[in-house]
Formats: C-alpha cells, structure tokens, sequence
C-alpha cells in the first residue's frame, strides 16, 4: 500500500486526478447522449474525479503538517503494537547494532526507532531517539563508548493529530538541535520524542484517563525508564517541549512533574485540557480540576522555569498564554515571548524552536 507520508503517494494522487480530468475532456462528447448508460458514466466519473481531487489536497495537506503517519492512524485503526513491542522492562542497552541501523542524518545525528510497552502505564507504542552527533560520535567508539559528561536531554511532543517525526521532518527541530551544537551554543543533545496520541480517533491530552489510556505516566516515568534502560542517562532533569497540544503536554508534565523536569517550553500551547466531543461533563470537570496547573504551582515546593511562546494573531492560545504566565509569575520563572505575524502552523514555529534552545542553554548557565 502506499505510506500516506511519502511524497509518491502525493504524486501519485495528483497524477491520476489530472489524467482522469484529461480523460473526461477529451472524451466528454461521447458521453453527451442522454442515454441512461451514458448519464450513469457521467456521474460515477465526476464523482470520482472530485473524490481524486480532494483526496489528494487532503494528502498533501497531510504531508505539510503531518498529522497521521499511516492509512491505519488516519481511519482510526491503529494496528496492535504490543505484539511486536519491547518491554521497557527488558530492554537491553544500547548497541554498536543499534548504531549501525539507525538513520544517519546529513550532519551527523542518529535517529533510532523503538516500539516500546510502557512498565508502568502498558501503553505500547513508537518512540523515536535523537543522538546528536556530539552524542552519535561517542557512542559509536567501539570499546567502552561513554556519553559525554555535559549532556542535555529533551523530551519533545506533536500536536493533535500529530506524529513524533514532524520534529525530525517539518518543524526542523533535528536540523535547529544540529546547527546550534555545531556553532557551541547548545550541549550534545539527546531528543527523546515519543507518540502521545497513543489511542486512535482520541485526543488524551497527555492525561491519565480513569479506566483508559495511562497517557501521563507513558511519557513521564515510562520515558524516563527507558532512556535510563536504553541509554544509560543518570539522574539529571530533563526539559519538555512541544507546540500546540504538545505545548500543553510538555507544560502539564513539568508543572506535575518537577523531580524530573527542570524546564518546559510551549510553542502555541494552552494551559488547561481541552476535552473533545465524547468525554462526559462529570469526567472532563473531575480532569480539569486535577490538571489545575496554577493550583499545582502554588502548592508546589519545587516548580520548573518555563518558556512561553505564542502568537498574537492566534487568539485564543495567545489569551491563554498571558492568562497563565499572569497568574503563575508568583510561584514560578516564567517567560513570555510574543511571535509578532501569523497563526497557528509549523512554518510560523519553526523559528522559534531556536529560541527554545538557547533559552535552554541560558538556564542551564544559570543554574536553573
């Protein structure tokens, strides 16, 4: 079948919808008779050229913003990954296999796939490893490969609907981490990038759902076990990042989560769940109350710093960025950045990943 995401399936759609289009010109005067047969031609075939047509904007708007990375995420029939997962239990280190077979970046990274069962949520899904190549280079000296001492971790999430790869394609979060490094302005940088949208057709806002999907525990103690298992990290914070829902994810989970996050950074995020058709009042009002972030800042003895990046023009993500970066100014360290000109789409963030990471550096020289 053809993978959603790969610039011949696009192509491949276009092309049949023009020839089609080209068919239906030339041929259109042999099918003018008003004769039931010909009346029936006509109409399957105009429907199914518009049904080409829009199948094919859609895919390229797919491909843009890459929301769904198969045929079976985008119709909500997510194949079973626990048959084929790895329990972050048993886990073995990293190898010089692993290494070989991971995808080598132009400049040098590593980008190492993983399909992984949570120890602790059983959510059983992708996760993707970005080594840096500072990180890469040292890692794959044979012998006793170490990571070097002043290593940073980032844990990075999608939007809703979103896939994990459009920080290493689209957004150029991989290419941003690379330059940076090569320039001295970042630490050697491991990205840890999992799937947050682990249940097909449902946004869990990175939530632990009562009798559902453990989505907070998946990314918070099960991604920090498995980098420990994988990886060999130690006991060092890491920091969160995301845009849109993964904006709120990643401020959710350091906000929550502040013995293992030093920092969090959103990019046109929110700062309250925001609860899609189908959740009932009583549930979403028992969630919103437990993911009260500046209730939890407020009784909290140790809170992250936090980065705040929106868009005047996208309305309301703006207003709920000033909203909480207000209210929480007491209890936390908390920036503002305003993105002057357009809306909510991964060419207005780009940019401000950057921004992301030196704000990282400077906390880190700082202390914080």
């Amino acid at each position: 079948m053809l993978p959603l995401l790969n610039l011949g399936t696009e192509l491949f759609f276009w092309f049949v919808t023009i020839l089609l289009l080209v068919v239906l010109t030339l041929l259109w005067h042999k099918l003018a008779q008003k004769k039931a047969k010909n009346l029936g031609i006509r109409f399957v075939a105009l429907l199914l050229l518009q049904f080409l047509a829009i199948s094919s904007v859609l895919i390229t708007i797919n491909r843009s913003g890459e929301f769904y990375s198969s045929w079976s995420d985008l119709f909500g029939s997510k194949r079973n990954l626990s048959k084929i997962a790895i329990s972050s239990n048993s886990l073995a280190e990293i190898t010089q296999n692993d290494i070989s077979h991971a995808r080598h970046t132009a400049l040098g990274s590593l980008i190492i796939r993983k399909v992984i069962t949570g120890e602790h949520s059983g959510v059983s899904d992708v996760v993707y490893v970005v080594l840096s190549p500072k990180i890469a280079t040292a890692l794959s000296q044979p012998g006793n490969p170490m990571l070097p001492s002043n290593y940073q971790v980032l844990e990075l999430f999608s939007g809703y609907p979103g896939v994990p790869q459009t920080w290493i394609g689209s957004l150029k979060g991989i290419d941003s981490i690379e330059q940076l490094e090569a320039q001295g302005q970042i630490r050697p940088t491991i990205a840890i990038i999992p799937n947050i949208n682990v249940v097909p057709k449902q946004d869990s806002e990175c939530l632990n759902i009562p009798k559902g999907a453990q989505v907070e525990t998946w990314l918070s103690e099960d991604m920090h076990r498995f980098a420990k298992r994988f990886l060999g990290i130690d006991n060092r914070k890491w920091t969160s990042f995301g845009y849109s829902t993964g904006g709120w994810c990643a401020t959710e989970l350091a906000v929550r989560h502040p013995h293992q996050y030093a920092r969090g950074i959103s990019i046109a995020g929110y700062f309250t769940p925001s609860f899609e058709m189908g959740v009932s009042k009583t549930l979403a009002k028992k969630l919103t109350s437990e993911y009260d972030l500046i209730q939890t800042v407020k009784t909290s003895t140790s809170n992250p710093a936090l980065l705040v990046i929106a868009s005047k023009a996208d309305r309301f993500y703006y207003k709920s960025a000033l909203k909480f970066v207000k209210e929480s100014s007491n209890y936390l360290s908390a920036k503002f950045v305003e993105i002057p000109l357009g809306g909510h789409n991964l060419e207005v963030w780009h940019p401000y990943v950057e921004t992301g990471l030196l704000w990282i550096n400077e906390q880190s020289a700082s202390g914080n």
